[in-house]
């Protein structure tokens, strides 16, 4: 696959689909805990990671961008995930295109159209709880290569526990997500 660039907002880090690079801000970020939640959020977050790392290996995650903590410690929930897709025998990316935009209402980002864009909101079973997650998918065909595609999912935290995001948070978040996603350049070979 060909790879690609995309420009990050100042506060905003790139990670490999592993991780690997969240572990050790993670393990500070626990030990700045009351001693007492420690264990209890290590074994909680231990179980979210490895969750995490399958599903991005079963899907093809290679990158995950996301917002580091400021000074004050606070962190836009948010991420985007960057990971291919193949189209099924037969077809190609853009039948795939053409799927979502029956299927979801997927509409162009950006002038050209070769950016696809659609709503994904959902709720998620957390231990124990609910979180409402809002996000957007984009689909853009990878060039040369008519049955492959490059797909991002934004994921937004709307809401937990009677928490809740204004609607204008939520929206800028997404047209912060929208403006990384039209950044995307394709790196030439050679």
């Amino acid at each position: 696959m060909p790879g690609f660039a995309v420009l990050l907002p100042d506060g905003w880090e790139s990670n490999d689909a592993a991780f690997s690079d969240a572990d050790e801000r993670l393990r500070a970020r626990i030990d700045a805990l009351p001693y007492e939640s420690r264990a209890a959020a290590r074994a909680t977050m231990a179980q979210l990671f490895q969750t995490a790392r399958s599903e991005a290996a079963r899907a093809e995650v290679i990158r995950v961008f996301t917002p580091v903590a400021g000074a004050d410690g606070d962190i836009l929930p948010v991420s985007l995930t960057a990971s291919w897709l193949t189209a099924p025998v037969g077809s190609t990316a853009a039948d795939l295109g053409a799927s979502l935009v029956q299927r979801f209402g997927a509409a162009p980002l950006d002038p050209g159209g070769t950016i696809l864009r659609w709503a994904r909101d959902e709720q998620v079973d957390v231990e124990g709880g609910t979180v409402e997650v809002s996000g957007h998918g984009y689909l853009m065909q990878v060039p040369g290569r008519s049955t492959r595609a490059l797909v991002f999912r934004s994921s937004i935290l709307r809401g937990a526990e009677g928490a809740t995001i204004p609607p204008e948070g939520v929206a800028a978040m997404t047209s912060l997500c929208d403006a990384i996603v039209a950044s995307v350049r394709w790196r030439r070979d050679g």
